[in-house]
């Protein structure tokens, strides 16, 4: 038997984990209570290739037969899934390697996390002997949305998107997936990398980059195990990669250690390293979704001229202070926009930026308006922040906001236009329209402001390092 230290075509390997044709089920159950259960369920939800269940207790599992052994399903299998109590991986990742599984998921825990590391290094060596790559242990499955394929606990699969979330946490990715549903925001691709042993950040950055599905990378990070391999791969993404990264405190370094059995590092040194490699570190989560939604749907502003348009006066103040915060210029209209404005809007509201139209709504204020923006140019990224009252409809200037996105479109136009719908209940169904639009829409100013901020400097990393960006073309093109 030949020993791999490393797979030649990582890209390869992970495509029979992302997208394979047959998976075998290893511990799977008939109680959906059950992890085996559970996750058998959702695989045969949507996924159209081969399942086989395995499990030496059950002849008959959800409907299919059951094998004993993997070496028992007479067709090749190309993806395993390893649901089992730690003391048996070993012995079934070694029955894996030898019916030739080229991929496996491994959501067993008792590894390294609990300082199991002797037992963790045995697995890896087995992976390596017969060339197979792994995700975890200690991992609570994946999610590809483009392949039908949930492979996870999570209940369903996610909207399609463009944004590929690697968590380091299975749980809280898993809860951040349902959410992005109940919220509307689309997935690719959703990776709880468990203890990394094998496949990890680095191998998931390079494949996510050659990834057509995936347009943003986001990221729960508590460690980085290959720091100079990991910046060099991000580094050579044109795709943003947006991150959050936890044990900052020394309780929370602590907790990290014992989660996933990563050392958390100096946040100073991660903080340089993330800045080296363009990565847009964010200090939450709603600053995580929130960046990578603006990615997924919007094009990079050539500059940091940002205009405002508000029927309220108030979250156009709060909007201006949060740009003044976040290194954003509020930038000076042109005369003319601004006599374009002033036939839409009431003589006493304001058409100066930020631009107040003073509780006044309708599709011909709002339209004309952020027409009149687009034109200035001087602007280079549009606000648009409806606050709903019981005298307005949130419904008109949604329609306007996305009849003037895909205009934009067509012209290829690399102006962001980002909305906030304020009001609850009362902007439901404005804000459904801004969704089929693809408008990244915010409930409050300060959160559509910070997203903002992240598609800028992340065009000013590009134009730094000269990835994927034109420097002489104007309107701001990517290639």
């Amino acid at each position: 038997m030949v020993f791999i230290n490393n797979c030649a075509n990582i890209e390869y390997m992970l495509e029979s984990i992302f997208y394979p044709e047959s998976i075998a089920v290893i511990g799977a159950s008939n109680n959906e209570i059950k992890w085996g259960g559970r996750i058998l369920k959702n695989i045969l939800n949507d996924f159209k290739g081969k399942v086989y269940p395995v499990n030496p207790g059950e002849k008959i599992i959800q409907g299919l037969v059951s094998y004993p052994s993997i070496l028992d399903i007479p067709d090749e299998v190309e993806m395993a899934m390893v649901i089992v109590p730690a003391q048996f991986v070993l012995s079934v990742a070694e029955e894996c390697g030898k019916k030739g599984v080229k991929g496996l998921i491994v959501v067993s825990a008792g590894f390294s996390e609990t300082g199991n590391k002797e037992l963790e290094d045995q697995l890896l060596s087995i992976i390596r002997k017969y060339g197979m790559r792994m995700i975890g242990p200690n991992t609570l499955g994946i999610v590809n949305e483009p392949a039908g394929l949930n492979a996870s606990i999570i209940g369903r699969l996610p909207r399609p998107g463009s944004i590929s979330f690697i968590t380091q946490s299975g749980s809280l990715g898993l809860a951040l997936a349902e959410w992005t549903i109940d919220t509307g925001i689309g997935l690719s691709k959703v990776i709880s990398t468990g203890n990394k042993a094998d496949v990890d950040d680095v191998d998931l950055i390079e494949y996510l980059n050659k990834d057509n599905s995936t347009g943003v990378i986001a990221m729960y990070v508590e460690g980085i195990k290959r720091g100079k391999e990991f910046i060099e791969a991000v580094r050579k993404v044109s795709k943003p990669v947006v991150a959050i990264k936890t044990g900052r405190s020394k309780r929370g370094a602590k907790a990290v250690f014992s989660h996933t059995g990563s050392i958390a590092g100096s946040d100073e040194v991660y903080s340089a390293a993330f800045r080296q490699a363009g990565i847009l570190r964010v200090d939450d989560i709603d600053d995580l979704f929130d960046a990578a939604l603006a990615f997924s749907c919007q094009p990079l502003p050539v500059g940091n001229n940002v205009a405002i348009l508000s029927n309220g006066g108030g979250a156009s103040i709060v909007a201006a202070d949060e740009c003044e915060r976040q290194g954003l210029n509020i930038v000076d209209l042109e005369e003319r926009t601004m006599e374009k404005i002033k036939k839409v809007i009431p003589g006493y509201a304001s058409s100066s930026n930020p631009i107040d139209t003073a509780g006044t709504v309708s599709f011909k204020i709002y339209n004309d308006s952020i027409q009149a923006l687009h034109d200035d140019p001087n602007v280079e990224a549009i606000i648009v922040i409806y606050v709903h009252t019981m005298m307005a409809n949130a419904m008109p200037p949604a329609e306007a906001v996305v009849e003037m996105k895909q205009k934009c479109a067509r012209q290829k136009s690399r102006k962001p236009i980002i909305s906030c719908w304020m009001g609850g209940a009362g902007t439901e169904e404005g804000v459904e329209i801004l969704k089929s639009g693809c408008i990244p829409n915010y409930p409050v100013p300060e959160r559509a402001v910070k997203a903002l901020s992240c598609l800028i400097r992340h065009r000013e990393f590009l134009e730094k390092v000269k990835i994927g960006v034109e420097p002489e073309d104007k309107m701001g093109r990517c290639k």
